[in-house]
């Protein structure tokens, strides 16, 4: 069939064009050469458009699978025709309600995304013409690995349920997949980080890039996608990405980060022009917040550092109050700051050991059905102002009364709303759901909750980090707990009507990707959501200076200049415009406890910059292995410099200059 055919030499044509821009990448002479990390995505836009010129007739059409090689259920449909026409594309689905409809514009040439595809199946994709004329392909898509052993689905109410859109699922298996109304998955992009992916204004997604700054989900910053895996732009962050942003009402981006040091981390906020990439807004908590004061139980059982004092997951703009809403695990509390002048407006959250903020800042609750949240995740605001988020429940108590946190089969985790009068400072508790549901029903980290209307009437639930110990019979576990053995893993998704359960999936498996930091709901073929193979990604904004280390014992000239070659077997060194990063591993006799801190070092005429990389070593039978990977700004990199590595205490050439 001659679609086949074509799309089969579509393929052959990008492959041995990537392989030569591939190698072109990687057999790197001195000096170390700036590389375009969107040259592969350039390669498949340039390779459709000839495609687009090839005049295959609406009957015959090239349908082209994956093109970007990231979002393994997605296609492009390309034909000609005669005349200008719309066309309406129908993903069939298993049942006629799960049928994705999108209808694009006239032209004579077209190029169709295909949106939700059967995973490891055969999807029908009808194509109807504006004169009527229709076709049917049969689209055949490999089976790609799901993070999870069963997926069920519960409808109750269906008549309150949106069969055009998708159910995201932000996987701590480190990919996102979208579900439709039966569980079957329908969409899957390995090309980005899962913590912290909202819809754009402009239909597109915005997901954390792949890059990590800081171990394990410190992400470079964001990215602007749409479902067939392109990228339309990436803002490089000072300090990186974490857990959420929000985007403004003119565009801009307010961006849960950490500062440029990493010193501390989950304490940054700062707000990205979305034209330019830079920052033109931001906030350090440790200016208006003391460290020490409400103290979450939480911080007992995450296993967390103590510079992660606040642990900020999400965050809101209320534009009619100009306040930043910052929601702060370690501290038990919404945490509102006035965006003009930095300063604190109020706390919502238990009052309890917070010593050194005055008492006025606080609310006093009112109500007989009232309880505080406790280690919460994803704050929001309704359309009516109220404020609403996923209580995790976590101890139930401050870090200072640890020995009466709430364990065991007695926890429970809830989605609450609360109506706030600032000008009295009270608060009354609004509705609830989970608590109903117990312990089968607990979450201690992550998870979330948004409305699908702007009310509380209609709210969508993500349980995301469900625990359960078969051996033990129990349900309170927590992340400290995550990696024993047996444990049964589970995400519960629940779409709520007037705090009544309508519609549920349950995500299940012994994987850690079982649970899930967030789920959304997104339609396919939203407005502005469609390909444009003619628009260039943009790389924007910068990291700032990269702050150089001390090393535990001097670097001096001497050793840079009996410097051994490295032999760069297995290594990769990369530059873009906005930084230099590279991956290897070595082995040495040095046991993994004896092991001292290995370095990325600068050097220019004397003058040398040390910087912290990242390596993970284990012992081997005869050696021990070591993983290493690091990066550094180009920003503050004005001369010619040496590339060397500090590994185990020897000083190695990488031979190239940068």
């Amino acid at each position: 069939m001659k679609t086949k055919k074509t799309a089969n030499m579509f393929r052959l044509i990008l492959v041995t064009i990537v392989t030569l821009v591939c190698f072109s990448l990687t057999v790197t002479a001195e000096p170390l050469e700036e590389t375009d990390p969107f040259a592969f995505q350039k390669t498949v836009d340039e390779g459709l458009k000839q495609e687009m010129e090839a005049g295959y007739s609406f009957e015959e059409a090239a349908v082209i699978l994956d093109p970007y090689n990231c979002s393994p259920l997605s296609a492009v449909i390309i034909f000609t025709t005669d005349e200008e026409t719309d066309v309406t594309v129908n993903v069939k689905g298993k049942d006629e309600k799960d049928t994705f409809t999108g209808t694009f514009p006239a032209e004579t040439q077209h190029l169709i995304p295909v949106y939700g595809l059967y995973n490891g199946d055969v999807t029908e994709v009808e194509l109807v013409l504006g004169d009527g004329r229709s076709h049917t392909f049969e689209v055949e898509t490999e089976l790609n690995a799901i993070p999870a052993d069963e997926i069920t689905v519960d409808m109750i109410q269906p008549e309150m349920y949106d069969y055009s859109k998708l159910t995201l699922v932000c996987s701590l298996g480190g990919v996102l997949y979208g579900l439709d109304s039966a569980g079957d998955v329908r969409w899957y992009y390995t090309g980005g980080g899962s913590m912290g992916v909202h819809p754009l204004q402009n239909g597109h997604l915005m997901t954390p890039t792949t890059f990590v700054v800081r171990p394990s989900y410190y992400r470079s910053g964001l990215q602007e996608i749409d479902l067939s895996g392109k990228v339309y732009c990436e803002y490089a962050i000072p300090g990186g990405q974490h857990h959420d942003f929000y985007e403004m009402e003119n565009g801009n981006l307010l961006v849960a980060g950490d500062q440029q040091d990493l010193a501390y981390i989950e304490d940054y906020v700062v707000e990205i022009d979305r034209e330019t990439g830079d920052v033109v807004w931001e906030l350090d908590l440790k200016d208006i917040l003391p460290i020490e004061d409400g103290m979450s139980a939480s911080m007992n059982s995450d296993g967390t550092e103590e510079l992660d004092w606040f642990h900020n997951n999400s965050l809101w703009y209320d534009a009619e109050n100009d306040l930043v809403l910052l929601s702060g695990r370690h501290k038990d509390a919404i945490v509102a700051v006035n965006k003009t002048d930095k300063t604190l407006a109020w706390i919502l959250g238990d009052p309890t050991d917070w010593n050194e903020v005055d008492a006025s800042y606080f609310f006093t609750p009112e109500g007989e059905d009232f309880e505080w949240f406790y280690a919460q995740h994803q704050i929001t605001m309704l359309d009516n102002g109220d404020v609403m988020l996923f209580d995790n429940g976590t101890a139930k108590v401050k870090r200072s009364d640890d020995e009466n946190r709430v364990k065991g089969d007695d926890v429970y985790s809830r989605a609450v709303v609360y109506h706030l009068d600032t000008d009295n400072m009270t608060v009354s508790q609004v509705c609830e759901y989970g608590k109903e549901r117990g312990a089968e029903w607990y979450s201690d980290w992550i998870s979330g909750v948004e409305s699908l209307d702007g009310t509380a009437d209609l709210l969508w639930i993500t349980a995301g980090s469900h625990l359960y110990d078969p051996h033990e019979d129990t349900h309170g576990l927590g992340p400290a707990d995550m990696f024993k053995p047996d444990l049964v893993k589970s995400t519960h998704i629940d779409m709520t009507v007037n705090n009544e359960l309508a519609y549920e999936i349950v995500i299940s498996g012994d994987a850690f990707g079982a649970l899930s930091f967030r789920t959304l709901r997104y339609a396919p073929y939203a407005e502005g959501s469609g390909l444009d193979i003619s628009a260039s990604a943009q790389l924007k904004g910068s990291f700032g200076e990269t702050a150089q280390t001390e090393p535990e014992t001097e670097i001096t000239e001497a050793e840079i200049g009996s410097a051994e070659p490295l032999n760069k077997e297995g290594w990769t060194f990369n530059r873009d415009q906005t930084k230099i990063s590279f991956t290897g591993s070595y082995q040495t006799e040095t046991p993994a406890d004896e092991l001292g801190k290995d370095y990325l070092i600068l050097e220019n005429e004397g003058e040398i910059r040390t910087y912290a990389i990242v390596s993970n070593a284990v012992n081997g039978e005869d050696k021990t292995g070591v993983n290493v990977r690091g990066w550094v700004a180009m920003d503050g990199l004005t001369d010619s410099y040496r590339l060397l590595l500090s590994l185990d205490g020897q000083i190695y050439d990488t031979g190239y200059t940068i």
